[in-house]
This record gives C-alpha cells, sequence and structure tokens, in this order.
C-alpha cells in the first residue's frame, strides 16, 4: 500500500503514510526496507528522479523538471542527482543521456 501511495504522489511524507497504512514509521519503515530494500524516503526519491529523467529527455528545462517531478527547486534536484547518479542534470543531459537543450 505505501509503495502505490508513493507511485501515485499520493503520500510525500512518513505522517501520511503512517496514516493510510496505518503502520507507526518505524513498523513501515521496517516492512517497507524488508520489501523494497529501501526506505519510503529513498524511494520516493527515486521515483521523483526518474520523473524528473524522463522530463529532461523530453526537453524541458532543468527547473521546470524539476518542478514536475515534486522537487523544491532546481537545487534540490541536483543535488538529489547528482547523490543518486554521480553527475549534475545539466550533464546527464550533455552527456546525450537526457535530450537536447539549455541547462536552464
Amino acid at each position: 500500500r505505501a509503495r502505490s501511495l508513493l507511485d501515485a504522489g499520493e503520500a510525500s511524507d512518513s505522517v501520511a503514510l503512517e496514516r493510510e497504512t496505518g503502520l507507526d514509521r518505524f513498523a513501515l519503515a521496517r516492512q517497507f526496507r524488508r520489501a523494497w530494500g529501501t526506505s519510503p524516503h529513498r524511494y520516493l526519491v527515486l521515483r521523483r528522479l526518474e520523473r524528473a529523467r524522463a522530463a529532461i529527455g523530453a526537453g524541458e528545462s532543468l527547473a521546470a523538471a524539476a518542478t514536475l517531478a515534486g522537487f523544491a527547486d532546481q537545487a534540490h534536484l541536483t543535488r538529489q542527482f547528482k547523490r543518486a547518479y554521480g553527475l549534475t542534470p545539466g550533464r546527464w543531459r550533455a552527456l546525450g543521456r537526457g535530450g537536447g537543450g539549455h541547462d536552464g
């Protein structure tokens, strides 16, 4: 249930997940990690990064991709993207992985 909520963008914090699943945060984290190999928060960040990569690949600006994917701003996207993939979204796009366009 928690994974479905995260995938659908219907829950973006632990309070919402706890309310919807009826589990406390510790039980939720344990069960989620057992089932999916990561925490609910990390899972959510990775889903957002997937949406951002798709938007960048479709030609969206980095700022627009950040907003569409649910990040607070382009800087937040850049930090998370670099942490997950080892390079910035602009560099990723420049290397031909995200289509054409400019960084802005």
